[in-house]
């Protein structure tokens, strides 16, 4: 079939964010063991594209035994949010993500699917004058899955027409579920956490070309809920 719509994810994706937001819940807790702050920066990277307050509410509950109640986690949202959201109005494209766009936006459908709250990731497109580049721009809560289920809802299209981009198992295995192609993305010197069947590259360099070739992996049976 040919192709009619990309679902990008933003961190990692479009923009060099990922690193700075994992970072960032790192720096929500000074002081704390290294070895539990080494796997608190495990489970994040592990989980890029679940929402901020979700990955706050287990990080407090799994490491440190509290209630992750939402009136406990909202104050570390806000911080989290204070530290991370100039930063990422400012950080650099991944190599080749404004081609990308360029390359594809005449071609199909771009739909932005993120895990940052929806007001935010809005506010930031916009800052960033990406906000043209899509059809439409979709943050949290909704997860990957729902949110990818959506667009296929909506826009008309069979799995087998769409593409999903992501550099997260959970745009991964939403992507899987619906049986839609998926492209991992995994910069260079980074550990891949993808099954060994998903292509990936390290950049978007190459992606403009790419996508004239059938080289992405459909998950043709598509997992029930």
């Amino acid at each position: 079939m040919k192709l009619r719509a990309l679902l990008l994810d933003f961190d990692g994706v479009i923009l060099q964010s990922a690193a700075l937001k994992t970072q960032a819940f790192a720096d929500l807790y000074p002081g704390t063991d290294p070895a539990r702050l080494a796997a608190i920066v495990d489970y994040v990277e592990r989980h890029g594209g679940v929402t901020r307050t979700d990955k706050l509410a287990h990080i407090e509950r799994a490491f440190f035994g509290r209630a992750g109640a939402p009136e406990d986690v909202a104050p570390l949202a806000a911080r989290f949010r204070e530290r991370v959201f100039d930063a990422v109005v400012s950080c650099p494209f991944v190599p080749g993500a404004r081609r990308l766009l360029e390359h594809a936006h005449a071609a199909m459908d771009l739909h932005l699917v993120s895990g940052t709250p929806h007001d935010e990731l809005c506010e930031i497109v916009a800052l960033r004058g990406l906000a043209g580049w899509f059809r439409s721009v979709r943050g949290a809560p909704p997860v990957k899955r729902v949110a990818f289920e959506r667009i296929l809802h909506e826009g008309g299209y069979a799995p087998g027409e769409v593409l999903a981009v992501g550099d997260a198992l959970t745009e991964c295995e939403a992507a899987r579920d619906l049986g839609v192609a998926f492209l991992g993305v995994v910069p260079a010197g980074s550990h891949n956490r993808f099954p060994p069947e998903v292509p990936v590259v390290a950049t978007l360099e190459s992606v403009p070309e790419l996508l004239k070739l059938p080289k992405f992996v459909r998950y043709h049976e598509a997992r029930s809920p």
